[in-house]
């Protein structure tokens, strides 16, 4: 309509187009005139519609805004926005028909722009006829837009004179008499669609050769795959924030059109690269890029050296090297051999510091701010969903840092990813998203981790797709729920840590199915019932703690089958039998601890057994008989705390209690002890400090 130089009064104009024209962003494609067209907007006109506009444009005229109110005759004065809207227009796939002069829609509207059809011939006064010939031959819109709106090579790539009589001539179009009215625009209002706006598509238009002639291509293209890019992510009212990291990374890789060498958005191969290049450049600016003790660029220096970011190399150049204190080194951003962004590990730890560890663990949980930490990398604020365009990546890797917010759900466009680390940061939401831990979400994903943050929600049953998973740590957060069954399904498993949050309900008998499991931790949550006998068929346990919640029954016999065992938790419960014997069986125990809890019967002398025992903590029970001499003796080097008070044991202290080479602490007050303290020798209880 734009082109046939008149108003459509009640004509129709397919959805798409209209989205297009409404979709473009003043601060990324420049200052657009207002385009008025008395319209009805349609859904896609299909081929059997009766559609037959008519075209009165001997008395109609467009009117139109100009930053120059500019009396233009036959040219506009334009900053390219003629492209944009009548490119908009044209783009909505209308095929003309040789055989009956109405147009029809071509079904779908197509992910890749289509060109129109026609079959007309003209002569120099302008009129036209349709061609008698069957055949039909494609107007290249594409290449007549470029070649009239588009700056040419010469001169200083502003538009300025636009011949749109010799426009439309060229592009074979009814020309009727046709002015361009530089008085201000009468509105005419556009009547609201009916229906939600339809999806903007998001495969990339493949490029002509023709397009990529123009030097003024490779802003528009970039520009056209960061739309892409942001519909897939669901970030596109982000551009319309000029402040926004997506708006910044924007303005920054679309100036690369002019480095040396220049970014090449024409090549397809080249596509997923400038998508990537774009994804990073968020990432810096929605991480506080500039305040990183690692990696940093402020300014964004072009010519900074390989280990800063946002440079003009290639981005595989800018993550910093980091040597570790064993003389290793790792680089914070790797890619494979064609360019495609792997590993993303933006911590600035020299070594992997297990806070984890059960003695260190609630040291680090009591800093007021991960930021503040030495080993931080000072990466502060939401991890931008841009990151769901590095879909090569398997590893991303950010603990001990400020990051905040939710984990995007573009995790989920990542289908390689197989590590996902952000524990001890500042970040909140729901854990388990269906984008990522749904029927469609991540099948390669080998280690979550992300204990140390806000998170919550629930675990879901989806859970169980993770079949490959071997770390699972979400320790430390605010998850509630029951543990689903289908946590059985992950037979890999290898450590599944969620201590400190609020998951209730029983232990699954499913549990019994992580053949791998070597570590489990729960502690501080609110389990109830028993201790499945399936749960001591996984024979590799190492570090089994269920420390402080609600179980109840007993300590199974089978215990004794654990003989990789060396940390043994289950304090602060409700547990009530014996201890068994079979305990003697874990020959590489290192730390048991049974306190505050209800059991009853003698002491295990099989104790005497475990030489690797370090830590005894059996307190606060209801255990009698005597203190057998094993606990005592020599062999038990290792020993350094017993902790045996408040219980109901008789009898006297043992003689040989002194013979102990290493114990620290001994208690064994608020018993039924009799008899006097044995005497200590010379050379005897050298490390002694409370008794």
């Amino acid at each position: 309509s734009l082109l046939n130089g008149c108003v459509i009064s009640t004509s129709k104009i397919s959805r798409r187009a209209k989205e297009r024209i409404d979709s473009f962003e003043p601060h990324l494609f420049g200052s657009v005139p207002s385009i008025y067209l008395d319209i009805t907007i349609t859904d896609n006109i299909s081929s059997s519609s009766n559609y037959n506009p008519s075209f009165d444009c001997s008395t109609k005229s467009i009117p139109y805004k100009s930053t120059s109110q500019k009396s233009a005759s036959m040219g506009v004065k334009s900053t390219g926005a003629a492209l944009l809207a009548a490119k908009a227009i044209l783009s909505s796939p209308i095929e003309y028909s040789a055989s009956a002069n109405k147009p029809k829609a071509i079904d779908g509207g197509g992910l890749r722009r289509k060109r129109s059809t026609a079959n007309f011939r003209s002569d120099r006064q302008g009129q036209h006829a349709l061609s008698e010939s069957s055949s039909r031959r494609r107007l290249s819109i594409d290449e007549d837009l470029q070649r009239f709106f588009l700056p040419t090579k010469e001169g200083n790539g502003i538009i300025d004179e636009i011949d749109m009589r010799e426009l439309l001539i060229q592009m074979n179009l009814d020309l009727p008499s046709m002015s361009i009215m530089t008085q201000g625009p009468t509105k005419i209002s556009t009547p609201a669609p009916t229906k939600p706006p339809s999806p903007v598509p998001t495969e990339s238009l493949a490029p002509t050769l023709t397009s990529c002639d123009n030097p003024g291509t490779c802003e528009n293209r970039l520009r056209d795959q960061i739309y892409e890019v942001s519909v897939r992510v669901g970030t596109v009212d982000a551009l319309n924030d000029p402040n926004s990291p997506q708006s910044r990374a924007a303005a920054w890789i679309v100036e690369e059109c002019g480095a040396d060498p220049p970014i090449d958005p024409c090549d397809v191969s080249l596509l997923n690269l400038n998508e990537q290049r774009y994804a990073l450049a968020v990432m810096y600016f929605s991480l506080n890029g500039d305040n990183w003790n690692q990696g940093a660029n402020p300014g964004q220096d072009a010519s900074a050296p390989a280990g800063q970011w946002m440079s003009g190399l290639n981005y595989c150049e800018w993550g910093a090297n980091v040597a570790g204190e064993d003389g290793s080194s790792y680089n914070q951003l790797a890619c494979d051999e064609s360019g495609n962004v792997l590993n993303l590990n933006l911590r600035e730890f020299s070594v992997l510091f297990p806070w984890h560890c059960n003695s260190l663990r609630q040291q680090f949980s009591s800093f007021p701010s991960h930021s503040s930490f030495p080993e931080s990398n000072n990466m502060a604020g939401p991890i931008a969903p841009e990151i769901g365009a590095l879909k090569y990546m398997t590893s991303y890797i950010s603990f001990f840092n400020a990051q905040s917010g939710p984990i995007p759900t573009s995790l989920g466009l990542i289908t390689p990813l197989q590590t996902f680390d952000v524990e001890s940061n500042n970040m909140e939401g729901e854990l388990f998203k269906p984008e990522y831990c749904g029927p469609n979400g991540l099948k390669e994903l080998v280690n979550f981790r992300a204990s140390l943050n806000n998170f919550v929600g629930s675990i879901p049953t989806d859970i169980g797709q993770w079949t490959k998973l071997q770390n699972l740590w979400f320790a430390d957060n605010e998850v509630t729920g029951t543990l689903p069954s289908e946590l059985g399904n992950c037979v890999d498993m290898g450590a599944f840590l969620f201590y400190s949050n609020k998951i209730g309900g029983t232990l699954p008998t499913e549990l019994g199915n992580m053949n791998s499991l070597t570590w489990i931790d729960m502690e501080d949550n609110d389990v109830v019932g028993t201790i499945p006998e399936e749960f001591y068929s996984n024979l590799e346990l190492e570090q089994v703690i269920l420390k402080n919640n609600t179980l109840t029954g007993t300590l199974s016999e089978k215990v004794g089958d654990l003989t990789s065992l060396t940390t043994l938790w289950v304090s602060f419960n409700e547990l009530t039998g014996t201890i068994p014997s079979t305990i003697g069986n874990c020959v590489n125990m290192e730390e048991l601890e049974l306190q505050n809890n209800g059991f009853t019967g003698t002491i295990p002398t099989e104790l005497g057994n475990i030489q690797t025992i370090e830590f005894i903590s059996a307190e606060q029970n209801e255990l009698s008989g005597t203190i057998p001499t094993q606990l005592f003796d020599p062999t038990l080097g290792a020993l350094r705390i017993l902790y045996i008070n408040n219980n109901r044991l008789t009898g006297q202290i043992p003689e040989n209690y002194g013979r102990a080479p290493r114990l620290k602490d001994l208690w064994m007050n608020d018993n039924l002890l009799s008899g006097t303290l044995p005497i200590i020798a010379e050379g005897e209880f050298l490390f002694l400090g409370e008794y």
